[in-house]
């Protein structure tokens, strides 16, 4: 009797763990999704692209304040001289958020505009391979059967600036000296502030830098004087501080006490070893550049026959004359 319920029983579980009829339908949906062996199938990452919903927010406004200040002077008996530097700031607040059912901002009228809402984008698109599939509902079913489950994804919220514009009065008295910022002009010409004679015994002083080739046969350009502005090289620096002259970048050889100023393109100087000088305009608008240890320009025009025998030098030599670059704006 006993070995009749142990029988019994599991026959009870056998029955209750058998398939039911809800099991997924071998049909031809599923197997066209189940094709792994085809390269150009990828069931799992298609269904999964075709399930994932993706959301994004209503755009943030973000809203900056711009400062113009503006100078007004009135006469005092104080003679005491104040410096006042003027200069625009710019202060953003927090941002802040519209909510997205704003009754105000849905009133139906052309003057009002409708506050940013978010975006739903839920997937539809099947592949061509499962077109056994009846439509979309075929589709998923077939998908969920391999275990791939809907899923939502949330992209960054997109933003947007909105600038205002106040002005602001700074009163001053009539001895008083008002500095003022001036932008400073991106292209400029270099012209040569001491420097002794060139070879024909004439002033190097007040002449302009012309970049231009070395005539050595390599492609690279040296420093020239000319006294015409008009044939002088117009010169700009790069946002990593390199003095360029039409795509050509100051350097020399930093290794070295002191070494010709060449002008070569990235691609050269990165092939010599080299880096380009990084440069930089001084308040009394000089040009000022340091490569390595060198940071002095000099005319050694009995040691070297390139050009206007223009070195950069880590120390002054006693054999060459130091020279200084002065920035002249050229636009």
């Amino acid at each position: 009797m006993l070995s009749t319920l142990i029988t019994l029983a599991f026959v009870a579980v056998g029955a209750a763990a058998a398939p039911t009829s809800t099991a997924c339908n071998e049909n031809n949906c599923l197997r066209a999704i189940q094709a792994s062996a085809f390269s150009t199938r990828h069931g799992s990452a298609d269904c999964s692209s075709y399930f994932l919903t993706t959301v994004t927010p209503a755009t943030t406004t973000l809203t900056a304040t711009a400062t113009a200040f503006t100078t007004t002077t009135i006469p005092v008996t104080n003679t005491a001289t104040v410096d006042v530097l003027v200069s625009p700031t710019m202060t953003p607040p927090a941002a802040t958020l519209k909510k997205r059912y704003d009754p105000a901002a849905l009133v139906r009228h052309p003057s009002v505009s409708l506050a940013p809402r978010q975006v739903t984008v839920k997937p539809s698109s099947i592949p061509t391979y499962a077109s056994a599939c009846s439509g979309a509902v075929g589709y998923s079913s077939a998908c969920s059967c391999i275990g791939v489950t809907a899923a939502q994804t949330t992209v960054p919220a997109p933003s947007t600036t909105v600038t205002t514009t106040t002005t602001s009065v700074v009163t001053v008295s009539s001895t008083t000296t008002v500095a003022t910022a001036t932008a400073f002009c991106s292209s400029f010409l270099l012209q040569a502030v001491g420097g002794g004679d060139d070879v024909n015994g004439n002033p190097i002083d007040g002449l302009y830098v012309q970049v231009a080739d070395s005539g050595d046969g390599v492609d690279d350009d040296v420093i020239y004087f000319v006294s015409d502005p008009s044939t002088a090289s117009t010169l700009d620096l790069t946002a990593a501080g390199g003095l360029n002259a039409n795509g050509y970048l100051a350097n020399s050889a930093p290794a070295t006490t002191e070494y010709l100023l060449y002008f070569n393109t990235q691609a050269d100087i990165t092939a010599f070893g080299y880096a380009p000088a990084t440069c930089s305009v001084t308040p009394a608008s000089t040009l000022q550049c340091v490569d390595g240890a060198q940071t002095l320009f000099e005319i050694c025009m009995g040691l070297v026959d390139a050009g206007a025998g223009v070195v950069f030098a880590s120390s002054e030599d006693p054999n060459c004359v130091p020279v200084a670059l002065k920035v002249v704006p050229s636009c």
